[in-house]
């Protein structure tokens, strides 16, 4: 019988298709996901339950939220979790244009898409109609500032009706009085009134008709964008800087300056003209325009290279050189005096080596060790166990130095000690003083004795350190609430509606934030802070908290404080963000917190992601920070669920997590108890309120309560990455993924280390020769660093069966070399995707490569006669170009769907009985 086969060349035009992706089908369910979830930052939003699920519009085709209660001018950051998963990608973020409720809106074919819709919960309402005065340039659309929200100038934006006229609605209880300006979408820019209109919100909905007759000033630009983009971003003393400006203009802009100075003063100039520092000129180099006429034009200016160890600051800003006025970056105001200070550090940037080599260990000192029971003055054990977590538990600093040799015996070489600055929370993130501690928690001498006590061990010592905010009882904030502008303090913090409206840490009235721009706090800061912390107490470093808050300016001149200081010191910041906001502190700070990689770790541990998203995001992450950035990975920590309790007790889930973590770049830290497998005593998803309480038990002493298991597993663990230099200050490659398996080595020349890690439900065999593509037969050994297991290569394999839900860590002796795949077999892995049997997203249809045919082909596929499939191969992780194929088979039956490397655009379809009878 005559071999059936199906084949279809794919035209010439094909080739010139850009989809990457499949393309939808008639057949995909519009639907997607079986279950979507809203989470975020904001009061009436958590990052962890599932309180707020969204139901799906069949109409429109999108998952919409219940009425969510936002709080206007305030950003909300969120994410969608569907089916357990989190959203790929950066925080999405929404500022709600004034106090109301909100219905989410996900759509599921474009899943990073922000729409947020006024509910329709509210009692009554006003519509603004605005009539704005001849000369407003129509590209500007004005905005509502209003006690709604916050008077935030850009968070309202209005409704274009007519020529010159504008309408918004305003939502409330019946009979609320709103007060409000009209904006040009900034402070800046708005009407020209001392005091604010007001309006009552009523149940018929009534229009209010005004009229701005005069605009405080008119801006240049849409707008002036810059954002720290600047070429090379880490200069040396070598480097010319590049800087380049986005301007988005109208009207013509034909020129721009940058005033940068280099001994640590604010920069000032306008239109070309420096009052502080030196200028240089922007030149425009491109420039596109749209079909509604807006243009947008690129412009560059070169700052000159500078020496080692300078703090360069610079503000820019572009107008028109046939009228009046200029515009600043970025925050697009008219004057230098308010105008953002952009700043970057000269100098080889270089972090120290024991922070790459560092093991750390988080003590959290409320919940470490009661060690003096005479400062238990707000310890009452009378309380409930689940109200005493909500305050202070007595430990302190005597408890961390009684167990100081538990934690050296860990091998651990770094301490992370929590704050313990004078305040009214054991958490110590609320300081009333940055330079006396707590009594609570023992005293500043009690403190340098825990630091000289690790230094006698090898050990450092770095401390959390609170620059961003201060408790609302510190004298500073006291004095400046009691005396208001005669205050010294009064710019120490930002103050937009004195006394009761002020700048704060995320909503927190608590905790009013400093400026840190305002020259006094910053000095007071770095010159007063820091070194007592650093010289009189003795530590080694910082952990950073909330280092998003200051300005870069900021922390230029903390980096070269810091340095000054001690050049050998570690500065590591909490940067809650995405990969490109975190890696922005590079050249400023010597590491982060690595929340990507937490992420990563905890979608493919506890939310069963593929192994193949892990690998992609771990590959992405350590290539961005690069060599001298170092990431400090964890598992869990004081702000999040502890590992074991969402991995629902599996103790090897916790340690095959422990296991990756602690053989990938960067400084794996420790959260106190992880180590002997503290869990939690609640479920922070059935509480409101104090959820961390359940994140923060006091650590297990008892020795017959600890997990040996877990134990002696982080002490081998930590053993093998203070024996293993690859592991500390090796180069990362990713050798092989798939939906389960990760495959990667650490390496630097004299030493090489193997990471086999399965999570799947099956053992896989793998030929770990093959994987490398090595061509030559070279003899390798394995050996294990956890277990005693050898593995030798033998005529050119070397063979090894990884367990389900394994990770194994291997010492590599002989030459084990990556090879590119041969050019007959082209790829390290190609995949199968689409339509039912198949899948768009998995690699449950993975193809093998026939060494004798040089195809790879499928495993055979049960397919119904008359039924299309639609499919496309994935190969190495790239979609093939073009539209989805299509087979339809003509009977019931077994095919194999073959790809051919030579030729990817034929596609052969072959029946398993065809085969069989040609053979």
């Amino acid at each position: 019988m005559v071999q059936k086969r199906w084949i279809w060349l794919i035209g010439i035009a094909l080739l010139f298709l850009s989809f990457a992706q499949p393309v939808a089908s008639t057949y995909a369910d519009a639907k997607t996901y079986g279950e979507v979830v809203l989470r975020g930052n904001a009061e009436t939003l958590d990052w962890s339950s599932d309180n707020n699920p969204l139901t799906y519009n069949a109409e429109e085709g999108v998952w919409l939220s219940g009425p969510i209660p936002l709080e206007g001018g305030k950003v909300t950051e969120f994410k969608f979790v569907y089916d357990g998963n989190w959203m790929s990608g950066a925080n999405l973020t929404f500022t709600a244009p004034q106090d109301a409720e909100y219905i989410f809106a996900f759509h599921p074919e474009n899943e990073r898409k922000v729409d947020i819709r006024l509910a329709d919960t509210y009692e009554a309402s006003v519509e603004l109609e605005l009539t704005v005065p001849e000369g407003t340039p129509e590209w500007v659309t004005p905005t509502v500032a209003s006690s709604k929200n916050d008077f935030h100038y850009t968070a309202a934006p209005m409704t274009k009706t007519s020529k010159n006229t504008y309408t918004t609605k305003i939502v409330g209880q019946a009979g609320e009085e709103v007060s409000y300006f009209y904006s040009l979408a900034g402070e800046s820019y708005k009407e020209n009134l001392d005091e604010p209109r007001t309006v009552t919100l009523s149940t018929s909905g009534d229009t209010e008709e005004d009229t701005v007759t005069q605009w405080k000033k008119v801006p240049v630009a849409q707008s002036v964008t810059h954002d720290y983009n600047h070429s090379p971003y880490v200069p040396n003393h070598r480097d010319d800087v590049t800087v380049k400006v986005e301007v988005q203009h109208f009207g013509p802009i034909d020129k721009g300056a940058i005033y940068y100075t280099t001994d640590g003063t604010t920069p000032d100039g306008k239109r070309g003209e420096a009052a502080n520092g030196q200028t240089v000129p922007l030149k425009v180099t491109d420039t596109s325009e749209n079909a509604d006429g807006l243009k947008t034009s690129i412009m560059e200016g070169v700052i000159p290279s500078q020496k080692k160890e300078t703090r360069v600051k610079y503000k820019l800003d572009v107008w028109n050189s046939n009228s009046d006025g200029s515009q600043f970056a970025d925050n697009n105001v008219l004057s230098s005096e308010d105008a953002t200070e952009f700043a970057y550090y000269v100098d080889t940037y270089e972090s120290p080596e024991w922070a790459k080599e560092a093991v750390i260990y988080q003590v959290f000192v409320d919940r470490f060790r009661d060690g003096s029971t005479e400062n238990n003055t707000s310890v009452n054990p009378e309380q409930p166990y689940d109200e005493q977590l909500k305050g202070w538990m007595g430990g302190d600093i005597q408890g961390v130095l009684e167990k100081i040799d538990y934690i050296e015996n860990l091998g651990v070489n770094t301490l992370w000690i929590s704050p313990i600055y004078e305040g009214p929370y054991s958490h110590g993130y609320h300081p009333t003083d940055f330079m006396n501690i707590d009594p609570r928690f023992g005293s500043n001498q009690l403190m340098k004795e825990l630091v000289d006590e690790a230094h006698k061990r090898d050990m450092k010592v770095v401390y959390d350190l609170v620059p961003n905010h201060t408790s609302d009882q510190h004298d500073f904030f006291q004095d400046a609430l009691e005396k208001g502008p005669d205050s010294p303090y009064y710019d120490w913090y930002t103050f937009t509606n004195y006394p009761n409206e002020y700048d704060t840490f995320y909503g927190i009235q608590e905790l009013p934030e400093l400026n840190n721009d305002n020259p006094e706090t910053r000095e007071y800061m770095l010159d007063e802070v820091v070194p007592f912390w650093m010289n009189e107490i003795g530590v080694d470093g910082f952990r950073l908290d909330y280092a998003k808050g200051p300005s870069q300016s900021f922390w230029v001149d903390f980096r070269h404080k810091v340095k000054s200081l001690d050049d050998d010191a570690f500065i590591f910041g909490e940067v809650w963000d995405n990969l490109d906001t975190i890696s922005s502190y590079k050249g400023k700070l010597d590491g982060a917190i690595d929340f990507e990689t937490h992420s990563a770790i905890t979608n493919a541990f506890i939310q069963d992601g593929s192994v193949n998203t892990l690998a992609s995001s771990l590959e992405e992450t350590f290539g961005t920070y690069g060599d001298e950035f170092v990431a400090a990975t964890f598992l869990d920590s004081h702000d999040m669920p502890r590992f074991l309790f969402e991995a629902d007790g599996n103790e090897e889930t916790l340690k095959n997590a422990a296991a990756l973590q602690f053989t990938l770049p960067g400084a794996p830290i420790i959260y106190y108890g992880d180590e002997v497998g503290l869990s939690q005593s609640g479920d922070h998803n059935l509480v409101d309120e104090w959820k961390d309480r359940y994140y923060r038990e006091m650590m297990i002493w008892e020795e017959e309560k600890q997990n040996g298991d877990i134990l002696s597993h982080y002490k081998a663990l930590i053993d093998a990455r203070n024996d293993q230099p690859a592991l500390t200050q090796g180069d990362f490659n990713i050798i092989y993924s798939d939906d389960d398996v990760l495959v990667f080595e650490r390496s630097v020349p004299q030493d090489k280390v193997l990471v086999v890690m399965n999570l799947g439900e099956e053992d896989r065999k793998l030929d770990i020769i093959d994987l490398y593509n090595q061509q030559t037969p070279n003899k390798v050994q394995l050996t294990s660093l956890l277990e005693k297991e050898k593995l030798k290569s033998h005529k050119g394999t070397l063979e090894m069966t990884s367990e389900a839900g394994s990770v194994a860590i291997y010492d590599v002796k002989g030459k084990l070399r990556y090879e590119a795949p041969s050019e007959e077999k082209k790829y390290n892995k190609v995949v199968l995707r689409g339509s039912a049997p198949f899948d768009w997203s998995s690699d449950a249809n993975m193809l093998t490569f026939d060494e004798k045919e040089a195809l790879w082909k499928s495993e055979p596929i049960e397919l119904t006669a008359g039924e299309t499939v639609e499919y496309k191969f994935v190969r190495d992780g790239e979609w093939l170009e073009g539209d989805n194929l299509r087979f339809t088979p003509e009977a019931d039956g077994k095919y194999i769907f073959i790809f051919d490397p030579q030729n990817e655009y034929q596609v052969t379809v072959e029946q398993v009985q065809a085969m069989n009878e040609a053979a």
